[in-house]
């Protein structure tokens, strides 16, 4: 959804009530450099910084010179949270403590998205209410009170109950949509639908039934704080499993989500250090001792993507393990995250078997749990000892041949061509010390390893391209009725190459379009300055300068987007512009091209002179060249230069007009004043 069919006002309120380098520095990590604020990008695999945050241009925006990722605080939270327009602003609004003037119903995927989560928060309530119920909550708060949770503790993580009942939430929904009868928008109970595709209600034989029964329940919430599933432990011993995980859906991932990452998640961000734990009581006793950077995976081992979440924040994580053999086999395969991502991952094993709960509830408990935390071994090292351990239980040759073929064999899956070039040098010398083999044996030993799927080592899959944020754009690229141009300007308008231009002389074009805007983003002011050309007469640049006049898709969109404003001599900033452009291609160039801008042009006096030379190079660029037809009609309309009759003239200034405002489209008309050679500008300082 559009940002202008919201509402102007509503976006300039959050906006300018939201901190963007506090809203980014909540989910990445970010260090200041200069007058900006820079760090790994979310929306791509990023390993070296290349998202800047700029905030002293007047408003804030955010720029992946890498991915090409950009946009305001709006933008950040779709992006990143896949969310529609709406839901980012209702969630800034929130954050900032902003009541909306508008609201808006449920449009789409977005509608399904808000649904689940409406589903969840409802259930998380009810939860709340049944363990607090002097009855129906008994049971339950005395599960809690053995496993030692102080009421503080149940308050902050949100734990709740399911009653032993097969229909009490079914009755409960029944009570609260009679009461809520004709209610609309946010005050609307969702579909039971909704309810069983979160796993909180399914199919019985004479009906609908309750999800969980008897369990205590454990919220698991999204870094927004947002109910997206639940945990639900057994009360009863005699029921099973032990725990009971939500199923999937559209706003749960089993292998993505963490538990309690969102009261966890500034700890991690200001420690650089996230501690992952086996279950949801020991994340609860690790925050209750103090240790407030402790998530937990959701019954699986460390993945990827939970490593390419947690980089952003971090530089170390942690893994902790009470040493028994599913401990262990859990450890090996978190080896695999750090092969695969440059995160320091380390293995903690605590001491006598404990389990973090039972560590911490011993007295002096904390003392040791940090002297574990600070014994713990790096991956490599792990990986390297087991290795050590099971080489040297080989008895005999054979054996050791083929401990060492394994591990190579283990390298070979875990990617190891594709790590960087020091961390495959520390393995294989770490190999050669304990095998006593030279290690370009073992290196051409690896070379002959075929990877799983029978590729060879060296054949490496390609890999996947990142064009920008993993977020679908296909609502924020779809073209609005009311500016098809601005969203998504190649739907009608051509690249440079398909309008016949060669490669240099797209390069050039395209260049010489971002020079001058770069100007007119970092300094609108100057836009109102008239550009004198040599033949006496002067032009506004805002008549020179016209989206008509840019050819190339992502500059004709930015110029489209604030030549109104220009025009006008209406202030505007760069976050502006942004909610004005819908495509991701127009964000990102406009976000790069402000700070291009800036960093050309200190004041507007400077500004004065980069824009002369800028529209020079524009001019002398534009009239050197006619593009080649193509077959879009509007492009370049054949015109009569060659006539001064009346039918002639007339036919060209139809084709002006058909232009829009630019005269310098084409040559002047017959006449006195006219000359051969082409008018060269400069800025009228007058």
């Amino acid at each position: 959804m559009a940002a202008s069919s919201y509402g102007n006002s509503d976006r300039d309120r959050v906006l300018d009530a939201t901190d963007l380098v506090a809203l980014v520095g909540e989910h990445v990590q970010l260090r200041p450099k200069g007058r900006e604020h820079v760090g790994l990008c979310p929306f791509h695999d990023d390993r070296t910084p290349s998202m800047s945050v700029v905030t002293h241009k007047g408003s804030g925006f955010y720029k992946c010179f890498s991915c090409g990722a950009a946009g305001n605080a709006i933008d950040f939270m779709m992006n990143y949270h896949k969310m529609e327009f709406i839901d980012a602003l209702r969630a800034l609004a929130e954050r900032s403590g902003i009541e909306l003037r508008q609201t808006r119903g449920d449009e789409g995927a977005a509608g399904g998205r808000r649904r689940l989560l409406r589903a969840n928060a409802v259930a998380a309530s009810y939860f709340r209410k049944v363990l607090a119920h002097p009855e129906a909550g008994t049971s339950a708060r005395a599960a809690i009170e053995r496993r030692g949770i102080p009421a503080e503790m149940q308050e902050r993580f949100g734990l709740g109950a399911a009653p032993d009942s097969w229909d009490g939430f079914i009755r409960h929904l029944e009570r609260l949509r009679a009461h809520h009868a004709g209610a609309r928008g946010d005050d609307a109970l969702p579909e039971l639908e909704a309810f069983r595709a979160a796993g909180l209600v399914r199919d019985g034989r004479q009906g609908p039934i309750d999800g969980f029964r008897n369990r205590v329940m454990f919220p698991i919430c999204d870094e927004m704080g947002q109910p997206i599933a639940f945990g639900a432990r057994q009360i009863d011993p005699e029921d099973s499993p032990k725990y009971l995980n939500s199923p999937e859906s559209g706003v749960f991932h089993k292998g993505r989500g963490l538990y309690a990452i969102h009261l966890a998640k500034k700890s991690i961000i200001d420690s650089r250090t996230a501690v992952i734990c086996e279950g949801y009581t020991d994340v609860i006793a690790c925050h209750q001792a103090g240790v407030t950077n402790a998530v937990a995976t959701l019954g699986t081992a460390l993945t990827r993507d939970h490593a390419r979440m947690l980089k952003r924040m971090a530089e170390r994580v942690v893994l902790l393990f009470d040493g028994d053999a599913a401990g262990q086999r859990a450890a090996d395969r978190a080896i695999e995250v750090f092969f695969a991502e440059p995160i320091d991952v380390r293995i903690c094993t605590l001491p006598d078997g404990l389990d973090p709960d039972e560590l911490l509830r011993q007295e002096g408990g904390r003392a040791r749990f940090d002297a574990a935390l600070e014994q713990s071994e790096d991956a490599l090292r792990h990986f390297v000892r087991r290795f050590r351990q099971d080489f040297a239980a080989a008895g005999g040759l054979s054996a050791r041949q083929q401990r060492i073929e394994a591990v190579l064999a283990r390298l070979v899956e875990l990617g190891f061509r594709q790590m960087p070039g020091l961390r495959r040098t520390l393995v294989m010398s770490s190999l050669a010390a304990i095998t006593g083999l030279p290690e370009r044996e073992l290196e051409a030993a690896l070379e002959a390893v075929r990877a799983p799927g029978g590729r060879a080592v060296g054949a490496s899959a390609p890999e996947p391209r990142h064009d920008g944020p993993e977020a679908d754009h296909s609502s924020l690229d779809h073209p609005s009725p009311d500016h098809p141009s601005l969203d998504h300007p190649s739907l009608d308008h051509p690249s440079l190459e398909a309008q016949g231009f060669s490669a240099a002389q797209a390069r050039a074009r395209r260049q010489a379009e971002r020079d001058v805007l770069a100007v007119l983003l970092a300094h609108p002011g100057v836009a109102g300055e008239r550009i004198r050309l040599y033949d006496g007469s002067a032009l506004p640049a805002t008549e020179l300068l016209t989206p008509e006049a840019f050819l190339d898709p992502d500059c004709r969109s930015v110029l489209a987007a604030i030549h109104v404003w220009l025009e006008d001599g209406h202030p505007f900033t760069i976050d502006d512009a942004l909610a004005e452009l819908r495509s991701a291609s127009g964000k990102a160039a406009a976000a790069d091209l402000v700070i291009v801008g800036a960093r050309r042009a200190a004041s507007e006096n400077d500004a004065r002179a980069v824009l002369r030379e800028a529209v020079d190079a524009f001019e002398r660029i534009r009239r050197a060249r006619t593009p080649v037809a193509v077959p879009i009609g509007h492009l370049n309309p054949p015109i009569a230069r060659s006539s001064d009759e009346p039918a002639a003239l007339q036919a060209r200034l139809d084709a002006i007009r058909s232009r829009g405002r630019d005269p310098t489209a084409f040559g002047r008309l017959p006449g006195k004043h006219n000359n051969s050679s082409a008018p060269r500008p400069h800025l009228d300082g007058s």
